[in-house]
């Protein structure tokens, strides 16, 4: 009985709790934030201590990229874009050298452009186009965010390109576990394109930063250089957990329990004609709004 007498007092109004659930007192849901916000701390730092347990891995296959880009495509009326090997290997290449360096942008810090990793790898183009997108938790949450800023969605939906590659990779990148996927767009050298116009191209004279989302170019193709290997960093097969995943599943879930306790809240008060004197039910809502906007916020994938 007294485990009955401690669920009531917690969740539902009751003599105990001053006709409301003890859950929602004031005490009781800063105790709750500072929850929320401690265990996203212990499982960041927990990812780093047991890296094959709790790791960066996400259910993210680049199959399932190119199959959602082509769906895109096929439903604006274009062509399924081909899965180019090499592609994928240079894009492999790209997410790795992003690790490696602890960058995230288009161009390295040392000046090396994405072009640069077509080049190496064999791959002599005449269009070429990249999109680049992290800490997304699944592959359609990743296309749907292309497909909604503008420039992302031209280098998906443009009809000069005929091939695609891309490239998942997983590790610490400034100090953060991340998924990292590479999209690389191509049309080889020699290849007929449409003339259906695209954004401007450009023909970049240094590999100095661009302040662009997405990057497309029309370039004549360089000497073809021997193309190199570059290993994959990270295995999703060795990682029990996603870190990004789990903290905003932590959090979703303690929202969903509050939101859940104040309906009940709100019913039983209404039936049994409770009257109570300082109820703050707006301000119940706005702490938990406020606590799931920070979660998506925090949470939430980026793309450039």
């Amino acid at each position: 009985m007294s485990v009955v007498k401690t669920l009531v007092h917690l969740f539902l109004p009751h003599e105990s709790n001053n006709q409301k659930a003890k859950i929602l007192h004031s005490s009781s849901l800063w105790l709750i934030a500072v929850f929320v916000i401690f265990s996203q701390i212990i499982i960041s730092g927990a990812s780093k201590v047991f890296p094959s347990v709790l790791g960066c891995a996400s259910s993210i296959s680049p199959e399932e990229v190119i199959r959602l880009t082509n769906e895109q495509r096929l439903q604006n009326g274009l062509n399924a874009l081909s899965e180019n090997s090499t592609l994928s290997s240079a894009a492999q290449a790209k997410g790795t050298d992003m690790l490696n360096k602890g960058y995230w942008a288009h161009f390295a810090p040392d000046g090396t452009s994405p072009w640069s990793f077509f080049i190496n790898f064999g791959y002599r183009y005449t269009f070429a186009g990249e999109n680049l997108a992290r800490d997304f938790c699944s592959a359609s949450d990743a296309v749907n965010a292309w497909m909604n800023s503008p420039s992302h969605k031209e280098n998906i939906l443009s009809p000069n390109y005929k091939e695609i590659g891309i490239g998942v990779v997983q590790g610490n990148l400034a100090g953060s576990d991340s998924t990292i996927i590479v999209q690389f767009f191509g049309a080889r050298a020699g290849e007929t394109v449409a003339s259906i116009p695209v954004a401007k191209a450009q023909t970049l004279p240094s590999p100095s930063p661009v302040p662009v989302a997405a990057l497309q170019i029309q370039s004549t193709p360089q000497p073809t250089i021997a193309a190199t290997t570059v290993p994959e960093v990270g295995s999703a097969s060795s990682i029990l957990v996603s870190p990004f995943k789990t903290t905003k599943d932590v959090s979703l879930a303690v929202t969903g329990l509050l939101l859940a306790v104040l309906s009940i809240d709100l019913i039983i008060v209404r039936r049994r004609r409770i009257v109570r004197i300082g109820g703050r039910t707006l301000a119940h809502i706005a702490f938990l709004g406020m606590i799931l906007a920070v979660v998506l916020i925090l949470k939430a994938g980026r793309i450039i």
